[in-house]
């Protein structure tokens, strides 16, 4: 990593980097570069790939109704409701 790919970098990510920090985000950016570079040694010849990252199915239940309805005890203690619905005052003409 050196300063003119970090000047490209910037430049293309719409990024203003102060020359105080350049060296600092040359020395992370080495650094990360050279972390995700360890992957390539690990060996993984054995281990099969994951179809999903959290190796977990979705719990599936029966779509069965357990909540109560409560409309009719609702409407009922509202200021002002018809049949089906809350009433309220008009907003817009």
């Amino acid at each position: 990593m050196d300063k003119k790919t970090v000047t490209t970098i910037s430049y293309l990510s719409r990024l203003k980097i102060d020359g105080e920090k350049e060296e600092k985000i040359i020395k992370d950016l080495s650094n990360i570069i050279e972390f995700v570079d360890q992957l390539n040694d690990v060996d993984t010849t054995e281990i099969a790939p994951l179809k999903n990252p959290l190796e977990k199915t979705a719990k599936t239940r029966k779509d069965i109704v357990t909540a109560k309805n409560l409309k009719k005890e609702m409407l009922e203690v509202a200021p002002s409701a018809n049949e089906d619905y809350f009433l309220v005052p008009r907003v817009v003409e």
